[in-house]
């Protein structure tokens, strides 16, 4: 493209290796309980859980010796101002961040649908200040990206969510108030960061593919813009959709369908994989292992498509149930380590035990591994 954008910011973007990570313990629940109290685990909190240090379980590490080199994240709560005490309710994600930094692995930063939610219920003042705060921690206070800060993420699928919760409205709200909050933290255009918001592979009434509507809405919402506009769109913004399709079809949705609908547009897939499900295509892991890896094969960066997230790292049997729990490539072993929520007088949950799960390989760990890093 002949137009400079964010993406070229960030050293990797136009290769992503990424894989959706979530690594809620076994002892989560689908309502989390009050020591928890929300999913957001890469943190100053639980540092067991993604960090070598100390005895913890490594999965940065790991993930980087897999050539992994791009993490979607679901959930990142408001943090305190970089260098200040936690307080109630807020999470810290510096340390993780640097973390990711040291090892080479780019942070997609979510503002999440949480968010989106309290836009459209009327506290849109309340998630400016908050996203002021996630600007000023991905800076670290600065206005250089901190450790592996890479991508904003804006919502999930908000083409999938009811009109009475959120919209692309609200997606396109939360953009402005992140827009603000860098010129107010004098952030130069050669620090920014590309910025996203995944659309389903939902194939809606007169589209001519999966997610092409909802990002067609997108496009049209941030061109409305009076703070963000056409330059918005052509410099910062980056699509992505969620496919679980063979390697086959997507290999030509990147070939000809999305380009076809955007051609001067980045794209990747912020989700992709299958699921494993009783009379379907795949019922068993070796199944999804070998599905995945066409997927993979068929999905290597060209043109204007810079890659793919595996969705997910782990299975998700302690938040969800049925198939929509067998994503993942590891799950839980059955046997834990505990670690202590820090600081100890941290509100809610301090001091507070939460396990540290060993986990099982499932055969799509190697599907990932082969492709992203064959070397290993």
């Amino acid at each position: 493209m002949s137009t400079k954008h964010a993406i070229d910011n960030i050293p990797g973007l136009k290769n992503i290796k990424g894989i959706c990570y979530s690594p809620a313990p076994s002892d989560d629940a689908p309502a989390p309980p009050q020591k928890f109290f929300d999913t957001d685990f890469t943190n100053s909190c639980f540092p067991l859980l993604w960090d070598d240090a100390n005895s913890g379980r490594g999965d940065i590490k790991n993930l980087a010796s897999m050539g992994v080199n791009f993490i979607h994240l679901y959930n990142w709560s408001v943090p305190p101002a970089p260098g200040a005490a936690l307080g109630s309710y807020q999470r810290s994600h510096t340390t993780f961040l640097k973390k990711c930094g040291d090892e080479g692995i780019n942070v997609f930063i979510p503002i999440s649908n949480y968010f989106l939610e309290q836009i459209h219920s009327g506290n849109g003042s309340t998630v400016k200040t908050q996203i002021a705060a996630m600007v000023n921690e991905a800076y670290n206070g600065g206005t250089t990206p901190y450790g592996g800060a890479a991508m904003w993420g804006i919502g999930n699928e908000y083409d999938l969510a009811p009109s009475s919760e959120f919209g692309v409205d609200d997606v396109v709200t939360a953009m402005e108030y992140l827009v603000d909050a860098e010129k107010l933290q004098k952030i130069e255009s050669a620090n920014l960061l590309p910025v996203t918001s995944p659309v389903s592979f939902a194939v809606l009434k007169g589209a001519s593919g999966p997610g092409i509507e909802g990002v067609k809405a997108l496009k049209t919402a941030i061109e409305a813009s009076s703070k963000l506009g056409k330059s918005f769109w052509q410099t910062r913004f980056v699509a992505s959709t969620n496919p679980n399709n063979s390697g086959s079809f997507v290999n030509n949705y990147i070939a000809n369908t999305f380009p076809q609908a955007f051609p001067d547009t980045y794209f990747f897939f912020s989700e992709m994989g299958i699921d494993i499900l009783a009379g379907s295509s795949v019922t068993t892991e070796k199944e999804q292992a070998d599905y995945v890896l066409d997927q993979l094969n068929n999905t290597s960066p060209s043109g204007n498509f810079v890659g793919r997230c595996v969705f997910q790292f782990l299975d998700q049997t302690a938040m969800k149930s049925g198939s929509q729990a067998t994503f993942g490539m590891n799950k839980f072993s059955g046997n834990s380590t505990e670690g202590i929520i820090q600081p100890q007088n941290y509100v809610p949950g301090g001091g507070a035990s939460y396990k540290v799960d060993t986990l099982t390989k499932k055969p799509l760990y190697n599907s990932v591994m082969s492709s992203y890093n064959p070397l290993k």
